[in-house]
């Protein structure tokens, strides 16, 4: 995330990189998530090789001061705490830390504060960082719209074609599987609702591995607006703000994530009890074939439904750029979602959704000494 930061400070060659973008009336910007850092340029077709060459040179000459990069390492932490107390960050802040001992899921994309308070003494760091992770067998280039192929091979050959390799992949320090259940009771000291987050070790994201698709499936049909738990929580009962299933599925193995903000604190317990007994129910019963029909159906005209402008095509096919180096798995992914089955779906539940899994965190307001 710090880095997003750096990247727009410029090279020798084009200094003021804000001041070319706003030139050519290019919409641009960066985000980081657990799995990657994109950087996106919208713009007409006719500025693609000044694109080219404008972001192939910041990518391997990129050049700032030590002065810039304290200036940027105080503009991140203002960033962290402004967000750093909302009721979402802290919840997230303490359920990663309770879910995870080693893994760099440990933390969130911007990081742990403490490093964050560190950074203005890390620009040595800064220049090893960049010169190891900004090579080219780690980096992506996604180019959708309207543009000549055959010319854009060209242009990328140009201009990225002597970009020296050298990325040497970080040793990630996985955890060791989870044996019993963990818990956190978190005292939020400002104005809040109940939050009850229920969450589980799942799979990594895979577009061939048929249980791990219909994993994702299961959090919608069990969780989702459709879902019978969430009509008779929130619609019928009221009970609860929201109620959701995020079970997207990342790189590595990450958290199925089963939220809701409940009315009262009264109900906390009961609501848990809900919602183990609508895991119980997939373990044991078989989906409703309608609703999994529908569920499947969803998610793969949503998909297409995406693909209306050009930077959503990008966006839409960067996961699967990333995880596999190609589009293919496209294809693969809604192959395999077309043959999720509701025994799958029973299956995914049964793995996935145990005891010795789970990772519960309860967010309370502070009581007032």
């Amino acid at each position: 995330h710090f880095f997003e930061h750096m990247m727009f400070r410029g090279t020798e060659k084009y200094p003021n990189y804000d001041a070319i973008t706003s030139q050519i009336g290019a919409s641009r910007n960066a985000s980081t998530s657990l799995d990657w850092t994109q950087y996106y340029l919208v713009a007409a077709s006719e500025y693609l090789e000044q694109i080219m060459d404008l972001e192939s040179d910041r990518f391997q000459n990129l050049a700032y001061s030590e002065a810039d990069f304290r200036t940027e390492a105080g503009a991140i932490l203002g960033e962290y705490q402004q967000g750093a107390m909302a009721p979402g960050s802290v919840l997230d802040r303490n359920l990663r830390l309770t879910a995870y001992d080693n893994h760099t899921y440990r933390h969130s994309t911007i990081g742990f504060e403490e490093d964050v308070r560190n950074m203005p003494e890390g620009y040595e760091y800064s220049l090893s960082f960049f010169d190891r992770f900004y090579r080219p067998e780690n980096v992506v280039l996604v180019i959708a719209g309207d543009f000549d192929f055959d010319e854009a091979e060209r242009i990328i050959g140009e201009y990225y074609g002597d970009w020296e390799p050298g990325y040497v992949p970080p040793a990630i320090e996985y955890d060791e599987e989870q044996t019993e259940p963990r818990e956190i009771d978190i005292e939020y000291p400002g104005g809040t609702l109940p939050v009850i987050s229920v969450n589980y070790k799942g799979p990594a994201w895979s577009a061939t591995d048929r249980l791990a698709v219909a994993t994702e499936v299961l959090g919608a049909v069990a969780f989702g607006p459709n879902s019978e738990l969430y009509k008779r929580l929130v619609i019928q009962e009221g009970r609860v703000q929201y109620l959701f299933g995020g079970f997207g599925l990342a790189r590595d193995p990450a958290l199925l994530t089963i939220q809701t903000m409940a009315n009262t604190e009264s109900d906390i317990e009961p609501l848990q009890a809900e919602i183990q007994a609508t895991v119980e129910q997939f373990q044991n019963e078989l989906v409703d074939p309608q609703l999994l029909a529908d569920t499947k159906s969803n998610m793969k005209y949503g998909f297409l439904m995406g693909l209306e402008t050009a930077q959503s095509v990008a966006f839409s096919l960067r996961q699967f750029i990333i995880n596999t180096g190609g589009i293919d798995a496209v294809d693969q992914y809604y192959a395999t979602l077309d043959a999720v089955t509701a025994e799958d779906i029973r299956e995914a539940a049964r793995s996935y959704l145990t005891d010795a899994r789970r990772v519960t965190a309860v967010m309370t307001q502070a009581q007032e000494d």
